[in-house]
C-alpha cells in the first residue's frame, strides 16, 4: 500500500523529469493560478508549445496583467487570455465559468492549480475555513462546472484532461478519526472548535488528501471509456511561495531555506509534472489516479483503506450537496454526465 518513505522521497526529489513536447496546436488550455510558482512555469511551458488558445488565471486584474505579460514575454506566444479567478470566493468561480460560457470558449485541458497553505484559522466571506475552500471546495466547484466543456472536446481517441494539483503531503494527512460518528464531515472539519492548532498544522495536508479522494470519486462515476481523463498530480517539494507563512519566523525561515536548498526541486522541474499529465499520451491509463514524478503512484494507506473509502464516498455526496446549493448547475451536470450510486 502507499507510503511516504525517506528513501522514496529523496529518490523522487532528485529524479530528472521529462520535458513534454506533445503537439497542442489544436488544443485550448486553461491554467489556474499563474502569477507565480508552479502555475506560472506550467503556463510558460505550454505557451512555448503554441497551443490554439491559452487562458490563464490569477487572483485579480492587476495580477492577471502581470502574469499575461510575463508568460507572453518568456514564451514568445501572443494573444494569451488572462482572467481573474479568486478561489476564496464561490462567486468568483461562478463568474469565471459564466464568462467562459458567454464567450463560447472551448477547453481541452484544465489544470486546477490553486493552492494555499496556512496554519491560521480564518474564514472566507462564504463562511468556510480558507484552506479548505481554496484547495478543496472551490477547486471541486470549478472542476464540476467545467466538466461539460471538457467532455464536449473529448473524443474516443483523445480524452480531454482535468489535472488537479495535489501533493505527497496527503500521505501524512491526519486520519479523520471518528468521522463515522460525525453528522457531517464538511461541517465538522470547517468548524472553528474542531480546528485546533494541531489540526491547522495539518490542514494543508488534509486538503491535498481530499483532492485525491475527489479525483477517485469523480473518475469512478464517469462513463467508460471516459471522454475526460482526470488525475491528481504531485509536483514534489519545490521552490515556491507556498511556504511563505514561515517567513515571519526567522528560525523557521532559515530552517526552510536550508531544507529547500538541499532537497527542493526547481519550480520549473516541478511544473513538468503538471504539463506531462495535461498533454502527454496515455491519459486513460492515468485516469482516476494519483501521479508522482509523471507516473501512476499508489495513494496513501488511509486513502486505500476501508475507512478511507467510506470517508471518501461520504465526502463526495456531502460535497455535491454543498456545491449544488451554491450553484444549481452542479446538480444538472451530475445527473447528466455522471453515473449514480446504487443504494
Amino acid at each position: 500500500m502507499g507510503k511516504l518513505t525517506v528513501f522514496g522521497f529523496l529518490r523522487e526529489q532528485w529524479t530528472e523529469l521529462p520535458v513534454s513536447t506533445a503537439d497542442v496546436s489544436d488544443q485550448s488550455l486553461v491554467v489556474v493560478g499563474t502569477n507565480v510558482g508552479l502555475g506560472n512555469e506550467a503556463a510558460v511551458h505550454l505557451a512555448q508549445l503554441k497551443p490554439k488558445n491559452l487562458l490563464i488565471t490569477s487572483r485579480n486584474e492587476v495580477k492577471c496583467e502581470l502574469s499575461k505579460t510575463d508568460v507572453e514575454t518568456r514564451s514568445g506566444m501572443t494573444g494569451i487570455e488572462s482572467w481573474p479567478l479568486e478561489l476564496s470566493s464561490f462567486d468568483s468561480v461562478r463568474s469565471f465559468v459564466d464568462n467562459f460560457e458567454a464567450k463560447r470558449y472551448t477547453v481541452n485541458v484544465l489544470i486546477a492549480n490553486g493552492g494555499l497553505s496556512t496554519m491560521k484559522y480564518a474564514k472566507t466571506p462564504d463562511g468556510y475555513e480558507t484552506t479548505f475552500q481554496v484547495n478543496y471546495l472551490s477547486t471541486a466547484l470549478l472542476s464540476i462546472l467545467m466538466l461539460p466543456h471538457l467532455i464536449k472536446t473529448g473524443t474516443p481517441e483523445h480524452a480531454s484532461r482535468l489535472v488537479i494539483v495535489s501533493s505527497e503531503a496527503h500521505y501524512i494527512a491526519n486520519r479523520l478519526k471518528g468521522a463515522d460518528k460525525w453528522s457531517s464531515i464538511i461541517e465538522t472539519i470547517n468548524d472553528e472548535a474542531y480546528c485546533t492548532s494541531s489540526i491547522m498544522k495539518n490542514r494543508y495536508h488534509l486538503s491535498k488528501l481530499l483532492e485525491v479522494m475527489f479525483i477517485r470519486e469523480l473518475s469512478s462515476r464517469l462513463p467508460t471509456p471516459t471522454l475526460v481523463a482526470v488525475s491528481a498530480v504531485n509536483p514534489g517539494f519545490c521552490h515556491s511561495r507556498l511556504t511563505r507563512e514561515v517567513d515571519s519566523n526567522p528560525f523557521l525561515k532559515f530552517s526552510m531555506s536550508i531544507f529547500k536548498g538541499l532537497l527542493a526541486r526547481t519550480t520549473e522541474m516541478g511544473s513538468r509534472t503538471l504539463v506531462h499529465a495535461a498533454i502527454e499520451p496515455g491519459e486513460r491509463e492515468r485516469h482516476g489516479h494519483y501521479l508522482s514524478s509523471c507516473e501512476v503512484t499508489e495513494e496513501s494507506d488511509y486513502t486505500l483503506s476501508a475507512e478511507g473509502r467510506e470517508v471518501s464516498k461520504r465526502l463526495w455526496h456531502e460535497t455535491l450537496k454543498t456545491l449544488g446549493d451554491i450553484d444549481p448547475r452542479v446538480n444538472t451536470i451530475v445527473s447528466e454526465h455522471l453515473t449514480q450510486d446504487i443504494a
